[in-house]
């Protein structure tokens, strides 16, 4: 007696992860698609990308719930995702939503910034900190998937935790140019399924910190990065 389509579906699931081979995700992250693309569509084609397996994201994860337990008021953790194309969704996870407004909470310190980076130099105190442009990006998308008009920045200072706000209008074309990456991610893992390597797709930012400590720099250096292992 044939099965319904949704047990068939579940069964060959169940099929390639056990033989090794698990079904592809057709999700991509938000916070992804400010760093290396090229990485991006080989971590989901691999089935090896998990934000919170980022020791960044599980210190921020636990510094989001502690807010959301102490100061209340509004939705922490707030699941979101947007619908690309062929089953394709771009997902992500805001910090908190407090009516119309889009929040996000980011903590000096935490993070392992080049320090010869201006990201770096320009972050190292509350005084001087500024929303980076990734945060910028990425609080726009969550606005974007939303529907939303208005967001905020806190930088925390986690010495005492004093804090700034910045505010952040939607910007249509930002977004637009961000599902532009995501179409570009899912175009790159389309080529890799019919086992060809997309060598067109980029680097986000300097290619030496980027590079420096991602698992497929030998992928990459053995197909048309010979710098990446020259100095090995």
């Amino acid at each position: 007696m044939p099965q319904p389509a949704e047990i068939e579906e579940f069964n060959e699931r169940i099929q390639r992860a056990v033989s090794g081979n698990p079904p592809l995700e057709r999700r991509i992250w938000v916070t992804s698609l400010s760093r290396c693309l090229r990485k991006t569509a080989l971590s989901i084609y691999l089935n090896t990308y998990s934000p919170s397996k980022n020791w960044e994201a599980r210190i921020g994860s636990a510094l989001h719930g502690w807010l959301g337990e102490v100061v209340k008021g509004a939705e922490f953790e707030v699941p979101v995702e947007y619908e690309l194309r062929d089953g394709w969704k771009l997902v992500g996870r805001v910090d908190a939503l407090k009516g119309p407004y889009v929040l996000e909470f980011k903590f000096l310190g935490f993070e392992k910034n080049d320090r010869n980076s201006s990201r770096g130099k320009k972050n190292r105190d509350l005084e001087h900190a500024e929303p980076s442009k990734e945060w910028v990006e990425q609080i726009n998308a969550y606005m974007g998937m939303l529907e939303k008009e208005r967001g905020y920045i806190y930088i925390f200072d986690r010495n005492g935790l004093k804090f700034r706000v910045f505010e952040v209008a939607f910007d249509e074309g930002l977004f637009r140019r961000f599902i532009k990456r995501a179409e570009r991610v899912i175009e790159a893992v389309e080529e890799l399924e019919r086992g060809r390597f997309p060598t067109w797709i980029s680097t986000v930012g300097n290619k030496e910190w980027v590079c420096r400590s991602c698992p497929f720099r030998p992928i990459c250096g053995a197909i048309d990065r010979k710098w990446l292992v020259e100095g090995d």
